[in-house]
């Protein structure tokens, strides 16, 4: 089934709403304002099936001039445009300004529909042909098909629905199988179902039960329910009009504009850069820095518009511009958006957004003109690896890129995806240097730790994401040069530690000072005295224990791995004449006070090697002569 969204388009009480119930057999109108003053004031939306293979879903904006933002609203995400023209008033204000929607929008397809024929005579008629001509000069709806109708009498109706199906048959469907995204242009609560959302679904899929963002607060929510026109429904896709209900949200927290999207995929962004291309049906002027209204899907914000090549536009003309927005916006590249003045409120064009994230430009920068004239016009690889590029460190998100041109680009090595972010191969290279260069001189400095810490890496490397990524991104450096991770060090050049010969010697000395002790064993305070070495102690301690030949007691202690044997030793000879056995027995069997026999008992049992009961010890799990089961259980 093809699923395409149709929209309305045209002046106040021209019967919009009219012609679309004789279409579907559905009132658009459901306030009551909207039936007592007999004109639409907020969006409406019908179903229309028009065979087998094709499905439009209807949206119906309102036509008055005080509403055109509601009317953009609705524009946003449609595939094919009615534009309707009254045949016994012909073209008016509002045709006007919602044509120049829907060529700011590049609507892929459309016809015109003269309404109220049964209104006019075949002269009316004929000069409305005329005035047709001129209005739709240079657009997508020049030579589109023009089908007379009435909506009181049912006159063409049969012909329009024709001329529709053979228009979607040639419009192509969006695509459904990136990230979805959906922007909210109807919000209500519903009892028993809870805060629901409506919007024409403009990529992706969404199933009952995903994990979805409202943007651009970033809140986390999760589909309860699915509907397309009251049809209830497991999966929704690119091209349908949907009802979904979130939980985990409160009505208050959601808004018209907001945009649901799958976690992660889209980011929001207060500036735009983009090109625009202003309107010709009225005689104006944009100067640099203007406050302007900015519509996106189905939002409404107030920015300034950056002329980036000069100090003014004229009606007519396009320019590269950077939008400045007052509030955020969630943007994707090649999205399309319209232009308001913001006094008097009237649509003077529209422009595609090249650059959803920018960073700031000086006016007339040519460096930077020269890239935006790269993304607009270059190969989409090509663009896209510049845009990686220029993001250096920060990257860019995955679901900003389509998958077909983002797997060519891995293929070739150009780019490397690490959990959803794309990095330009150059800026891994880079970041890969820096790390075994830091890597290597904090070996040099501290040659006892087997490498630096990974949070010193990174903030030390200035890597911009947080240690989840970084760790990801080790793995991926660990491919590109001889750097090597264990727990929360990162080694550079070997993962085995090549000792100078005065480091091993004092490794030697210090060894041999905690043996020496036996099983009283030292403190730190103890070794301090004693250690002269220019290294840390701490260092040379944590290398014994890693190569097994000290443990820590309880206290500061640490314990030599030839004592712990005769400690074990010693325990066994003891359990082998009493299943229990008690503090002072272990005292005398080691020769030890309590200062040194209550900690190292402590440790023993921390290892399961002894079990606690009352103020004795039995063995443990551990005891190495396989002790094994639980001897509690044992008892009298």
């Amino acid at each position: 089934m093809r699923h395409l969204i149709l929209g309305t388009a045209g002046h106040v009480d021209h019967g919009k709403t009219e012609l679309v119930r004789a279409l579907t057999g559905h009132d658009t109108d459901r306030l009551k304002e909207e039936k007592e003053r007999g004109i639409s004031i907020e969006l409406g939306f019908a179903p229309l099936p028009l065979d087998e293979g094709t499905f439009l879903g209807v949206v119906d904006v309102p036509g008055h001039e005080r509403f055109v933002k509601h009317m953009v609203a609705g524009a946003g995400g449609i595939d094919l445009a009615m534009l309707l023209i009254a045949a016994d008033e012909g073209v008016m204000p509002q045709t006007r300004e919602h044509m120049e929607v829907l060529r700011s929008l590049e609507v892929p397809g459309g016809l015109i529909v003269v309404s109220k024929c049964d209104l006019a005579s075949g002269d009316m008629l004929e000069i409305l042909g005329e005035e047709i001509a001129e209005l739709t000069r240079g657009t997508f709806l020049e030579g589109a098909p023009v089908i007379e109708t009435s909506a009181r009498t049912g006159q063409g109706i049969g012909e329009l629905k024709s001329a529709l199906r053979e228009l979607a048959s040639r419009v192509p469907v969006r695509e459904a199988s990136g990230p979805f995204r959906q922007p909210v242009d109807r919000v209500f609560h519903k009892k028993g179902i809870g805060v629901v959302v409506t919007g024409s679904c403009c990529s992706g899929s969404v199933r009952v039960g995903d994990q979805l963002e409202l943007l651009p607060r970033g809140l986390s929510t999760r589909v309860r329910e699915l509907q397309s026109f009251n049809e209830r429904r497991t999966e929704g896709r690119a091209g349908e009009r949907l009802a979904v209900a979130l939980q985990g949200l409160k009505l208050e927290e959601v808004s018209r504009g907001d945009t649901l999207a799958t976690p992660g995929r889209f980011r929001v962004s207060t500036a735009i850069d983009g090109r625009i291309r202003l309107s010709t049906y009225w005689d104006f002027e944009v100067k640099n820095r203007e406050r302007v209204r900015i519509h996106h899907g189905a939002h409404e914000v107030l920015g300034r518009v950056i002329l980036l090549e000069g100090d003014h536009l004229s009606a007519g003309e396009s320019a590269l511009v950077q939008l400045l927005l007052e509030s955020p916006l969630v943007p994707a590249e090649g999205d399309r958006f319209v232009l308001r003045k913001y006094s008097p409120t009237r649509v003077i064009g529209g422009g595609t957004v090249i650059d959803p994230r920018p960073e700031r430009h000086r006016r007339r920068d040519a460096g930077a003109l020269d890239e935006l004239r790269l993304r607009e016009q270059g190969d989409p690889a090509d663009v896209f690896s510049k845009s990686v590029e220029g993001a250096w460190l920060r990257g860019v998100a995955a679901g900003d890129v389509d998958a077909t041109v983002l797997g060519a680009l891995v293929r070739d090595g150009r780019v490397v995806e690490v959990d959803g972010i794309v990095f330009h191969r150059g800026a891994l290279d880079a970041l890969a240097q820096d790390a075994e260069d830091l890597t290597a001189a904090h070996q040099a400095r501290f040659p006892l730790q087997w490498g630096l810490d990974k949070e010193e890496l990174r903030q030390k490397t200035r890597f911009p994401h947080g240690p989840s990524v970084f760790n990801s991104v080790l793995e991926v450096l660990g491919r590109i040069r001889p750097l090597f991770v264990k727990g929360n060090r990162v080694r550079s050049g070997a993962p085995q530690m090549n000792l100078p010969e005065d480091v091993r010697n004092d490794l030697t000395a210090l060894a041999a000072r905690i043996r020496q002790a036996g099983l009283a064993f030292p403190d730190r305070s103890d070794l301090e005295r004693d250690w002269k070495s220019v290294h840390r102690l701490s260092d040379a301690l944590q290398y014994l224990r890693d190569a097994g030949e000290i443990v820590d007691v309880g206290g500061g202690g640490v314990l030599h791995r030839d004592a712990m044997v005769l400690c074990v030793q010693a325990l066994r000879e003891l359990f082998a004449k009493s299943h229990e056995i008690s503090v002072p027995e272990v005292k005398g069997a080691l020769g030890l006070t309590r200062k040194h026999a209550i900690p190292l008992l402590e440790m023993l049992d921390a290892q399961r090697v002894t079990l606690r009961i009352g103020n004795n010890r039995v063995k443990g799990p551990s005891f190495p002569d396989g002790g094994g089961s639980d001897p509690r259980s044992k008892r009298p």
